[in-house]
């Protein structure tokens, strides 16, 4: 969401561009479209979407050109895809009609023909503009005329669209950039995570956080340019992102060092400090020692010593915390999962690590998976040694694996009083066009896997019924991946791990993969990462949004520190994503959202001090005055509340 306020305040302050002229987001090449992404832009200020990266599916045509893109919260924007298909038109004849014959709204009577050099940049050359000259108004071809997109837009939206998606923009093609380098993935989400925690940290010391971060934020979202974050660029800029990324995490560790020292005083000794929008029951460890926790959304408190740890247990091969209780087999992998109840939640085993053939795709290595790579058997990982362990209020399972070339260890680990099971895992990675993934085959599976996306999440199909279901065999989902039947669900979460395969009773997350092109040495190296399994309740998806922030922000140990919530809501489906300066200095923004798909009304809670509250749009516009006693949200609905002072 930065990603579009701080562009356009910078298209603003640098060209003198009003940001009610900004009302194209003009996206060509990006490796598919996120279902709330017509949210994003409206609220942007945005009415108008370009791209023509849907021309490039490799299974079924896009039935549209020109439509209304409903994202899944409602919200709709004007989507043009130049019909030619291309951002590297050569502004030929026979570009042009292709472009009319692949236009299914001909009748509009009006497309964009972008022609150029777009890749590797140079834009329309002499040969471009004497093309068009001559094509201008020539028997034979449709008439050719100079404009802007703006101006385009402006005369387009004056027609009746008559067709709507609804959802996503799936991709098919490029499944492969949701693993590859994942250097990149987990350098972003790091960086994320700690630009959220200082922003917050310094609404709650009163600092202004703005200028300190605002280089910082620029470099991360040049990071998030295409081909960088895909994993899809040459060495040297994947070598160049991992020194950035380096650079920013040091610096930001002692800027946020710095706030946490001016926290409020809470007590003399340490300190949990919770910078999510759940309160959290859990356990830390620091400097060797474990320590219980409860503190409540943003949030510090004193943190309790744990000795003993009750309802632990190890038998052989079985381990248990009197929540879960895991027996694994000889191969390593978990071939039994029950609860309390005694309810099953292996079906055909989980977390069994393989290893499968990727082979060169050309000229797309980094960038595509072969949709057949199931059709072959994998290689199932062979266990080298396992041994289980107690560990304070933890008991898990050590495992190591052999790879042809290289070793994959792994702490399994159940938490007291916690319904989920951590994997630790460490990998050295020096596979050549190969893919490493954890399977799991749980008991209660359903026709759909709901994936999360920004500010909310999608249904997807697990069945393979048509074209378009085989289509989606790699999708991309956030946190984690949750699928269910009538009795509860299955969630999988992640701390930068995007690919999965959701098919027939099947999940399957992509750890790594060992292209060669356009990098040779993608991902080669050590690797460090955890990935998590949760069972839940049926109609529980709240638990498994609250667990995947956890695994994603740990709760932070400091020096005696204590303060009441800075902000919190009502409702356990409503979170707040967002506590920062507003980019004005004038007052506190909260951004919100609806995480669960449902329309509820909610109080949101605060302990900073406000004159007056009213709500915005994400680039911080005042739309109109708001009762924090009973804030209205809409499924999936994106709130900014600003907090006057």
């Amino acid at each position: 969401m930065r990603q579009s306020l701080v562009g356009r305040r910078f298209l603003s302050d640098e060209f003198g561009i009003a940001p009610e002229d900004l009302r194209l987001c003009w996206l060509p090449d990006t490796f598919g479209y996120n279902g709330n992404l017509p949210q994003i832009l409206r609220k942007s200020g945005m009415d108008w979407f370009q791209t023509i990266k849907l021309s490039w599916n490799k299974v079924n045509n896009f039935p549209y050109r020109t439509f209304t893109w409903q994202g899944i919260d409602g919200s709709g924007v004007l989507v043009h895809m130049p019909p030619e298909g291309d951002y590297n038109s050569r502004a030929a004849a026979d570009g042009l009609l292709r472009g009319i014959r692949q236009y299914p709204e001909k009748e509009l009577d009006t497309a964009l023909l972008v022609y150029g050099a777009g890749d590797g940049g140079g834009g329309p050359g002499e040969v471009h503009l004497e093309l068009l000259k001559r094509e201008h108004d020539l028997n034979g071809l449709p008439k050719v005329e100079f404009s802007t997109a703006d101006r385009f837009f402006r005369a387009l939206e004056q027609h009746e669209i008559q067709h709507t998606h609804a959802g996503e923009l799936y991709l098919e093609t490029h499944q492969g950039t949701y693993t590859t380098q994942a250097a990149m993935k987990q350098g972003n989400r790091l960086m994320e995570r700690l630009l959220h925690n200082a922003e917050a940290l310094a609404v709650v010391v009163g600092a202004d956080s703005r200028e300190p971060l605002a280089q910082h934020w620029r470099d991360v979202l040049l990071n998030q340019f295409h081909d960088i974050i895909p994993g899809s660029s040459i060495e040297r800029v994947h070598r160049e992102a991992r020194e950035t990324y380096g650079r920013i995490e040091k610096e930001l560790g002692c800027y946020i060092h710095g706030l946490a020292a001016r926290l409020p005083p809470g007590g003399d000794g340490l300190s949990a400090l919770n910078l999510t929008s759940f309160p959290r029951h859990e356990h830390v460890q620091h400097e060797g020692r474990w320590y219980r926790a409860d503190v409540a959304p943003y949030a510090a408190a004193p943190l309790e010593s744990v000795d003993e740890s009750a309802g632990l247990t190890i038998n052989g091969d079985t381990i248990s915390n009197g929540i879960l209780t895991l027996r694994f087999s000889d191969s390593g992998e978990i071939a039994s999962c029950t609860d309390v109840s005694g309810a099953e939640h292996a079906g055909g085993g989980l977390n069994r690590l393989v290893l499968h053939d990727d082979p060169y795709q050309f000229p797309f290595d980094a960038w595509d998976i072969s949709p057949d790579y199931v059709k072959k058997v994998p290689k199932v990982l062979p266990l080298v040694r396992s041994e289980s362990f107690r560990d304070g209020p933890t008991v898990g399972r050590r495992t190591t694996y052999s790879l042809p070339n290289g070793t994959v260890e792994q702490r399994v680990t159940l938490e007291q009083e916690s319904a989920l099971v951590q994997f630790d895992t460490r990998v050295e990675w020096h596979e050549t066009h190969r893919m490493l993934r954890a399977e799991f085959r749980p008991t209660r599976y359903g026709d759909t896997a709901t994936c999360e996306i920004q500010f909310g999440h999608i249904s997807r199909p697990t069945t393979e019924r048509d074209s378009v279901e085989k289509a989606q065999f790699e999708v991309c989902a956030h946190k984690w991946l949750a699928t269910e039947d009538m009795y509860g669900g299955f969630a999988l979460l992640n701390d930068a791990k995007y690919g999965h395969r959701a098919k027939n009773g099947l999940i399957s997350l992509n750890l790594l993969r060992s292209p060669t092109f356009p990098d040779k040495t993608a991902d080669r190296g050590s690797h460090h990462f955890t990935y998590a399994f949760m069972p839940f309740e049926a109609d529980d998806l709240a638990s498994v949004v609250a667990q995947g922030c956890r695994l994603n922000n740990p709760l932070t140990v400091v020096d005696g520190a204590g303060f009441e919530s800075v902000a919190s809501t009502g409702e356990p489906g409503v979170v707040v994503d967002t506590v920062k300066i507003a980019e004005d200095g004038h007052g506190v923004v909260l951004r919100l959202y609806e995480s669960l798909g449902r329309s509820t009304t909610t109080s949101v809670h605060t302990s900073l001090a406000h004159t007056g509250v009213h709500e915005a749009d994400l680039i911080e516009r005042r739309i109109g005055e708001l009762d924090l006693e009973r804030v209205p949200f809409g499924p999936f609905e994106i709130k900014t509340i600003m907090l006057e002072r």
